[in-house]
């Protein structure tokens, strides 16, 4: 299946605990700050993958990436959820379960501010803010594939399928991006 509808808002919260702002070019501004809110479930389901390959810059703070192996078994510890569909109304895309697998810890690496980093599509990571938890960064595609992107969730734990991204004004939004940009 073919993604057709591509999110338009300029500037919506994303589920992971950061703010994306869709820039010219592929690119998008994410900015991430203690105070956002993240899905319910974010502890036990923020490791996924992407549909397109990424370079990514950090622009301010520090950021941490976690890479994980995914052996697929049909017992793991995590179930696989693949996000392919129209968009719900709270602006993210449907969560449907496609399989079981364990996620395997392979490293983790620090980026600071003016480094970049390269993420290939389909590879499971989860990024997180270092030192106070203000990060900037912009990435951009670098190829996309029409296979959906998976989100995972531990097994026995319900996804947050109803995250709303619309939570938090524009107006708040900015705010935040401000506060992290001049900081």
């Amino acid at each position: 299946m073919i993604i057709d509808d591509v999110m338009t808002d300029k500037i919506t919260l994303h589920g992971l605990g950061f703010v994306q702002i869709q820039l010219q070019g592929s690119q998008r501004l994410h900015v991430w700050h203690p105070e956002l809110p993240r899905r319910s479930c974010f502890e036990h389901s923020a490791i996924h993958d992407h549909r397109f390959n990424f370079m990514s810059r950090v622009l301010v703070g520090t950021q941490i990436n976690h890479c994980y192996e995914l052996v697929s078994n049909p017992e793991g510890e995590f179930v696989l959820y693949l996000h392919e569909g129209k968009r719900t109304p709270g602006g993210g895309r449907p969560w449907t379960p496609d399989g079981r697998a364990d996620l395997v810890h392979d490293v983790t690496f620090k980026v600071e501010a003016g480094n970049d980093y390269n993420t290939l599509a389909y590879e499971y990571h989860r990024t997180e803010p270092g030192e106070d938890g203000r990060v900037a960064t912009i990435m951009q595609k670098r190829g996309d594939y029409p296979a959906g992107a998976h989100s995972t969730c531990r097994y026995g734990i319900q996804p947050d399928t109803d995250f709303d991204r619309y939570q938090w004004t524009p107006a708040q939004l900015w705010e935040v991006v401000r506060d992290v940009l001049t900081a």
